[in-house]
């Protein structure tokens, strides 16, 4: 499930998220680790123990793609909000899909781009 995306709008406040590192990948987190609940992946003999065991992987992927040296102050939100709409729409089985959205939807390269 969403391999890719485990191992989101212009600069500024947009429903709720800042052009903040720490706000970004809070986002990221949140939806990722929804997704993998969604599709079944969180929980005994799952991907994820926890929704916890989710969110603390999770925080580290994404700190690590989007690290705040080079992301924070500089989220760009309409591309952030492309990066978590692509997640929630992820599919829970299409390996090519979940890829996509890592490496298309989500990359630090888009996503920290903002001024």
């Amino acid at each position: 499930m969403v391999v890719g995306v485990s191992g989101l709008f212009g600069c500024g406040t947009i429903a709720g998220i800042t052009d903040k590192q720490a706000d970004a990948v809070n986002a990221v987190v949140g939806s990722t680790c929804d997704r993998y609940q969604d599709c079944g992946e969180i929980g005994p003999d799952k991907k994820y123990a926890s929704r916890e065991a989710c969110d603390s992987a999770e925080r580290d992927t994404w700190n690590s793609r989007w690290p705040a040296a080079d992301c924070d102050n500089r989220i760009n939100g309409d591309q952030l909000n492309e990066c978590l709409d692509a997640i929630a729409d992820t599919s829970c089985t299409n390996v090519f899909d979940q890829i996509n959205t890592a490496l298309n939807k989500c990359p630090k390269s888009e996503v920290c781009s903002g001024d």
